[in-house]
């Protein structure tokens, strides 16, 4: 009858082919099938180099949901290219990458099929993004000691060791760790000193292992986790350290620990960053800030 067919809800599926070894491909044709048999109609990109997903959002706007299917660094590509756009469209989430840490945090399992379930009758969660400087990350933006080493660390012994494996890979390199003099101006007052690491979180899984740092993250309270970890002098300092990250309980004299919704970072060396595990730049002064509840992200929270 004319005027009875519904209006099909479109959608665009944003797929990193290479990621995880290329497992997306065998389940292309399912997804494509489920999403239909959903409703939707659904256009498919496989993103052919760097900043591809970020590009293409800039159609975000034409489509009721957005499915990103890749690592960390696919899903980063797909939320900074929705902001650019001044878009809201949802965004649901395949993870098919290697650490899949924010999967973690949203409770995305890492089975395709199960989460291809959650792009259906997932509820929009709203989550906060940070902006540095002009860029975004969705999880985490960090530098210093562990920044390489945690992305290099065998799964296996993050699982056996948790997040003490984080912390001894780095402990290992540090004939070699290079500290920065560094001034951190947050909300609620200025520090300074010369620290080995820091890392400013919204993700209660960082690199692989779940509560790295004792994190306890809410996603959309418009504050970062921030962590500190001061430049040891001597052999006495790394056992204490050590035995901090053992009991999760930081001396404030090497660990610093503090919320923030924004802080500007100050250096007298150039310092290298990585966002969401990819390359933040090298840089000497940056603004970074919480942007609260800014994306729609289909998940089992709510």
């Amino acid at each position: 009858m004319k005027g009875s067919a519904s209006v099909r809800k479109k959608l665009l599926l944003i797929i990193n082919p290479t990621s995880g070894r290329g497992i997306i491909k065998d389940y292309l044709l399912l997804i494509i099938s489920q999403l239909s048999l959903a409703g939707y109609e659904v256009v498919v990109y496989p993103t052919k180099a760097k900043y591809d997903a970020v590009e293409k959002m800039k159609e975000a706007r034409n489509y009721d949901l957005v499915v990103a299917s890749g690592g960390d660094g696919t899903l980063n590509e797909v939320i900074t290219g929705l902001i650019q756009a001044n878009a809201n469209t949802p965004i649901a989430y395949i993870p098919t990458g290697t650490t899949n840490d924010f999967a973690t945090t949203l409770g995305i399992p890492k089975n395709i099929p199960k989460a291809l379930d959650l792009c259906i009758q997932g509820k929009q969660m709203p989550i906060d993004i940070g902006q540095f400087g002009s860029r975004y990350f969705t999880y985490v933006a960090a530098f210093g000691a562990f920044t390489d080493v945690a992305y290099e660390t065998p799964q296996p012994r993050k699982n056996m060791l948790g997040g003490l494996a984080y912390l001894i890979e780095g402990l290992l390199k540090l004939p070699t760790i290079q500290s920065y003099k560094c001034k951190i101006t947050h909300r609620d007052g200025v520090i300074e000193g010369d620290y080995i690491f820091g890392m400013i979180s919204n993700s209660d899984s960082v690199a692989g292992i779940k509560n790295a740092f004792g994190n306890q993250a809410d996603l959309s309270d418009g504050l970062f986790e921030v962590t500190l970890i001061r430049a040891p002098k001597n052999l006495i300092d790394i056992h204490r350290i050590l035995n901090d990250f053992l009991n999760t309980q930081y001396d404030p004299e090497y660990v610093v620990t503090f919320k923030t919704d924004r802080m500007t970072v100050e250096s007298e060396q150039d310092v290298k960053w990585t966002l969401d595990g990819e390359d933040g730049g090298i840089l000497k002064s940056v603004n970074i800030r919480s942007l609260q509840r800014r994306v729609q992200i289909l998940s089992l929270k709510m």
